[in-house]
């Protein structure tokens, strides 16, 4: 009796210990937040309330009957759900993440989600119908579906790994915390380790993130935002972005300002395809790039991040690439540094400067939906000895990305170019200053002959023979 009561004791304790309060077949798991990443959660006996911090808006989510008495909490929802509907792809992305895709059952655009292994035939329109039949709306804003909306960012406010920890708070809506908490922390310690790894390159490439836009006035912007600042450091490279430009209408500013980089990554609304290098030459004014002297147009290092498409084309970074910083990192650091790891393959990194402009459909030969890499995170082994590519890297950048094969080597570095050109340059320079050496000594000596033939040393000339000596 006594060992039967000891049990029930333990059994007890593990359901409302340190890491989770249960209640009934309903538990609440405690995690804890790596990045400040602008929502809290806290955990009380009979419900959790998800503050997002950056809205101020507060959800209350419990699993038996809703809680009476709690002031502060905006909306209400009972959990775990079964249905959801997306307003923005990155809850598509978190969904496919937690394996909790067949609970998404309506959408804003269902056409434009890029995800194969999503049933398209039960998701529905998300129209004021549609609202009706689904427990949440994952939104951009807090009031789009009344009280069924819940917020997810969408900006690039917040850092890589800050924007990837949401996937905790879709996740309390599953009472899968824990799931999420030991997915992200992998993709975090990748994340971090292959930053860590490109922080002690020998010459730390330049690069920049722009954008095109035009609502009634050309705009030429820079983008200091923190996600992609967080990147581009994270692959080892720098960038001047105190030259962001206060007035984004200055085209001549905005060329001077970019003219040092050895990469440009861009994110305009390109729409011209098979031709979109030229309409992005022709949106940042650069009208003769072949002779402009500028490095990255000479290279044709442009690049964008919408190479895995949907079959219609709708990129898929937006869906699967927030999700996953850590491979987003990779394919950064395939570009900028393609020796660090010439195995890796790119996903979303596209060379826009190259001949083809070849996108790459999601399908099963890239994506398995019964084991998806989306879910599934590489170990990064750390290292302090990688200091940077210093030969030519084109081979290795094309082995990376098949589709870049046609690139006539442009996906290199400029940085290479530079190096090979310098040692051109010196060449040449001391090869003609070996020829204007020889010249000259020729001149001299000449110039002393004739200068001693016409001498007097003791009533002599002296004869060309002799007169070789001091030449």
């Amino acid at each position: 009796m006594k060992h039967f009561s000891a049990l029930a004791l333990a059994t007890a304790v593990a359901l409302v210990g340190n890491l989770g309060i249960a209640r009934g077949d309903c538990s609440f798991d405690e995690i804890s937040l790596q990045t400040a990443p602008g929502f809290t959660i806290t955990i009380d006996k009979e419900y959790k309330v998800l503050e997002d911090t950056i809205a101020k808006v507060k959800y209350g989510l419990y699993c038996d009957s809703q809680p009476k008495g709690v002031d502060g909490v905006d909306k209400w929802f009972k959990v775990p759900v079964s249905s959801v509907g997306v307003r923005v792809p990155i809850a598509s992305g978190f969904l496919e993440a937690l394996g909790q895709r067949d609970a998404l059952t309506a959408a804003d655009s269902p056409g434009n989600l890029t995800n194969i292994c999503l049933d398209a035939s039960k998701i529905k329109s998300l129209d004021t119908d549609e609202q009706a039949n689904v427990d949440v709306v994952f939104s951009s804003d807090a009031a789009s579906d009344g009280d069924k909306s819940v917020r997810l960012p969408t900006d690039d406010s917040l850092s890589p790994l800050q924007k990837a920890e949401w996937i905790k708070f879709v996740a309390a809506f599953f009472n899968d915390e824990k799931s999420s908490d030991s997915l992200f922390s992998s993709i975090a310690d990748a994340y971090n380790c292959h930053w860590s790894n490109l922080q002690n390159l020998a010459q730390q490439p330049h690069a920049y993130w722009v954008q095109y836009s035009d609502n009634g006035k050309p705009s030429y912007n820079i983008i200091d935002s923190s996600y992609q600042k967080s990147l581009l450091a994270g692959a080892g490279a720098t960038n001047d972005t105190s030259k962001a430009l206060d007035d984004s209408s200055d085209l001549s500013k905005f060329q001077n300002a970019i003219k040092d980089a050895d990469f440009v990554i861009d994110q305009t609304n390109l729409t011209e395809y098979g031709k979109r290098v030229t309409e992005w030459y022709g949106k940042f004014g650069y009208s003769d790039p072949k002779n402009s002297g500028v490095g990255f147009l000479l290279s044709r290092n442009i690049w964008r991040t919408d190479k895995y498409t949907s079959k219609s084309g709708v990129s898929n970074f937006p869906e699967f690439g927030y999700v996953r910083p850590d491979l987003v990192l990779q394919d950064i650091i395939s570009v900028l540094e393609p020796t660090y790891d010439s195995g890796h393959t790119r996903r979303w990194m596209l060379w826009l400067g190259g001949t083809n402009e070849d996108t790459v459909a999601i399908d099963a030969d890239n994506y398995d939906c019964k084991s998806p890499w989306i879910s599934s995170v590489t170990k990064c082994t750390a290292r302090s000895d990688f200091t940077g590519g210093d030969t030519d890297t084109s081979e290795s950048s094309e082995k990376a990305d098949d589709s870049d094969k046609d690139n006539g080597g442009s996906g290199s570095s400029g940085r290479t170019g530079k190096i090979v050109g310098g040692v051109i340059g010196a060449f040449v320079v001391v090869v003609l200053g070996i020829v204007g050496l020889h010249y000259f000594n020729r001149h001299r000596r000449n110039a002393r002959i004739q200068a001693l033939r016409q001498s007097d040393f003791g009533g002599e000339g002296i004869n060309l023979h002799d007169a070789r000596r001091f030449s």
